[in-house]
Formats: C-alpha cells, sequence, structure tokens
C-alpha cells in the first residue's frame, strides 16, 4: 500500500480511537463545548465572565501570585479591571499577539522576523440582564499576509474580524446573525495548521450568514448558512452551507463530524471531516481531526485531498503544558503530489492572569516518489496579553 495511504488511514485510525486525546484543549478540565467560555459558541474572540473566570481560577499559574490568594478571589479578578465591577451590560476586552520566529537556525538561509499578530479591542454589548441578546464586536490591527502585500485588491490591515448578534432563544437554542468564522471541525488557535488553513477556515475566512446551536444532551448541532466576506469581490466569495455535529460521550470526551459545501465565481469546494476532543486526567488533552478537501473549479477536473491533525497537552503543572502537535496534507492523495508533513512541539504556558507564552519547534518535511526535500525547522516565541 502506497506511503500516503497508509499516513492518511493513521489520522484516520488516531481521530475515533478510544485513547485519541486542545482552548479546546480544556477538554482535559471537563469542558467539552465552547459555549461556556467564549461568546462565539464555537470559540475563539472575547470571553464571557465564566471564561475569565476559568482561566484565572483553574488554568493560569499562581507562581507569581501570594499563595493566601484563593482560587476564588482569582475568578474575582478575571475581569477587565480586575476586581473592580462593571455595568452588568457592556464587556470590554483588549488583546495583543506577537510572534517572533526564527528558520532554519545555523544555516545560511536562516531568516528572523517578529509579527505583530494581533492588536484588538472587542466588545459585548448585553441587552438584558440574561443575557439572551448579546451584540458582539472586535476591530483591529490583523498584518495582511506576505503573499497579498503586493496585491493591489489586498484586505485592509484594520478590520473587524468579527461583528454579530447572539439570540439565545431558550436553553436548547441559540442563534448567531453577522460575521464570523465558519462552523468547521475544531478551531484550534493556529489557523497556520493544514486543518485550518487548507480547508478556508484560517485567519482571515470569517463570512457573513446565520449560524444555529442546537443542544439536545449528549448532541450538539451547529447548521451555519453564509453568503461570503462582503470586504471581498462578489466573485470571490464563497456562498453556501456548513454543519457540525458533536456528541458527548462522557464528560471529557465528545466526537464529532462536520460539512461544507460552498462555492463562488471560479470553484466549488466540498469538505468532510471527523474530530475528536479526549481528556484524560486533570488538564492532559488530544484533539485529533482527519478531512477530505474536494475543490472543483468551474472550468477544470477538480483535485480530492486529505489532512490530519493531532494535538496533544500533557500538563507539567499548572499553567504550564507540553505542547505537541503532529499534521499531513496530501493535495491530491495520490502520487501526483507530496505528503506534506509538520511536527510542532514545546512549552505552552500561562504563566500569569491574562498572559500566555509559547516557546515551540516547527519540524517540516515534504516526501515525494520524485524528489527528496531536506527538513525545514522553525524556532517560534509568542507572547499573548488579553484584558
Amino acid at each position: 500500500m502506497q506511503t500516503r495511504t497508509l499516513l492518511f488511514l493513521f489520522f484516520i485510525t488516531m481521530s475515533y480511537s478510544k485513547f485519541a486525546f486542545t482552548y479546546p484543549d480544556f477538554v482535559g478540565y471537563g469542558y467539552t463545548s465552547c459555549m461556556l467560555c467564549h461568546y462565539n459558541g464555537h470559540g475563539n474572540g472575547p470571553l464571557t465572565d465564566y471564561g475569565r473566570g476559568v482561566f484565572a481560577s483553574e488554568i493560569a499559574s499562581k507562581g507569581y501570585i501570594d499563595p493566601k490568594i484563593t482560587d476564588e478571589q482569582l475568578s474575582e479578578s478575571g475581569g477587565f479591571l480586575g476586581k473592580k465591577p462593571l455595568p452588568w451590560w457592556i464587556r470590554p476586552g483588549l488583546k495583543y499577539r506577537g510572534l517572533w520566529f526564527q528558520t532554519n537556525p545555523g544555516s545560511q538561509q536562516t531568516m528572523k522576523k517578529y509579527v505583530h499578530m494581533q492588536a484588538d479591542a472587542s466588545v459585548a454589548f448585553i441587552f438584558d440582564q440574561d443575557q439572551k441578546y448579546i451584540l458582539v464586536g472586535s476591530y483591529g490591527y490583523y498584518p495582511v499576509p506576505g503573499s497579498l502585500r503586493n496585491d493591489p485588491n489586498k484586505p485592509s490591515d484594520w478590520l473587524s474580524r468579527e461583528h454579530y448578534f447572539r439570540w439565545m432563544k431558550n436553553d436548547n437554542l441559540t442563534l448567531f446573525f453577522g460575521l464570523m468564522d465558519k462552523a468547521f471541525g475544531i478551531r484550534i488557535v493556529d489557523h497556520t495548521a493544514y486543518s485550518r488553513a487548507k480547508v478556508g477556515v484560517a485567519q482571515n475566512d470569517q463570512t457573513y450568514g446565520v449560524m444555529a446551536m442546537y443542544k439536545k444532551e449528549p448532541w450538539e448541532f451547529t447548521p451555519h448558512v453564509f453568503i461570503g466576506n462582503l470586504a471581498q469581490s462578489s466573485d470571490q466569495r464563497q456562498k453556501g452551507f456548513s454543519f457540525v455535529a458533536e456528541r458527548d460521550m462522557h464528560q471529557y470526551f465528545r466526537v464529532g463530524g462536520s460539512a461544507m459545501l460552498s462555492e463562488n465565481n471560479y470553484v466549488n469546494w466540498t469538505r468532510l471531516a471527523g474530530h475528536s476532543k479526549f481528556g484524560y486526567g486533570k488538564g492532559n488533552s488530544l484533539l485529533t481531526e482527519v478531512g477530505l478537501i474536494m475543490n472543483k473549479p468551474k472550468t477544470t477536473a477538480g483535485k480530492t485531498g486529505g489532512y490530519g491533525m493531532a494535538q496533544s497537552l500533557a500538563l507539567i503543572k499548572r499553567g504550564y503544558f507540553f505542547l505537541s502537535q503532529v499534521e499531513y496534507y496530501n493535495q491530491t492523495l495520490s502520487t501526483k503530489s507530496a505528503d506534506n508533513l509538520k511536527w510542532t512541539f514545546g512549552l505552552l504556558s500561562f504563566p500569569y492572569l491574562k498572559t500566555e507564552f509559547r516557546l515551540t519547534v516547527v519540524n517540516g518535511r515534504d516526501l515525494s516518489d520524485e524528489t527528496v526535500v531536506g527538513d525545514s525547522w522553525t524556532v517560534q516565541t509568542q507572547i499573548h496579553f488579553s484584558l
């Protein structure tokens, strides 16, 4: 059997293994649903009061905090102004994320660079004390990818990545209207991962639409109808439908599947995926996702590719984790294209309230039946502050 087929089957097996083990990483603390901690039902964006409290009292390290301070007191310090309460109707936020990296250390082709990845302000306006009606928005600096810098139609560095209205109709059904990420797969933080960048759900792939989350234990269903990002040219906007279904097997184990069908004037997209989130022991977790990527241009033959991702967190001590992420991608799942492999490993830490630090090494390898390409190595450090 061909190597690429074996690799793809390996990821399929991992996705549904009993021991298949993620921010979704926090399933290791018993949080299988993103809705508890984020206004957006599938994660990312501003945290709710509950999410801020969880981060302060369970996730962040206490190494630089007076040991006399209890977890309950830390939870009360998680707000935008710390312990100082805000009016019930508004929840502001600030976020900065920066990345320094060096490619192929020690070689003549090495490169060092610091990138301001994100600097934005967000706000949630709450229209009633039961929080059934909430308007969420953000605005800030997001660097345009280098590949688009010389494009005359490049997007602005300053934009709103999300703005939507959330209506919690009842305990089972919540509706979202506006600009947001497409509902598909596991929304891991690494937007360069194959499971996001190759699928069309990466850093700049938000869309206007209507999304619904319906919960009926142990199931959670999310249909999403979208019309593309209105900042794009109308012929480039992907319009279509996506759907996510997830089932809690128990408090620390959730499995799910996703589908997306969309098109613009040039290409039809079909994406199918299965995923799992597994927590074992306090703080330890494994996320897996495997999927098919089908692109059918309107004028030429289509391609069917595949990807796999497995990401684990192993708790070292409170606030400090060993992170390991393995990825696979092949554009055609055949000998016509290379097997792209990545392994990311290193430290993920939350050394203090509202801070995050990462130190990771990324190894990349492309395997082809015709050529041999040497490994690439990248050292990355990332700092994240949020209020």
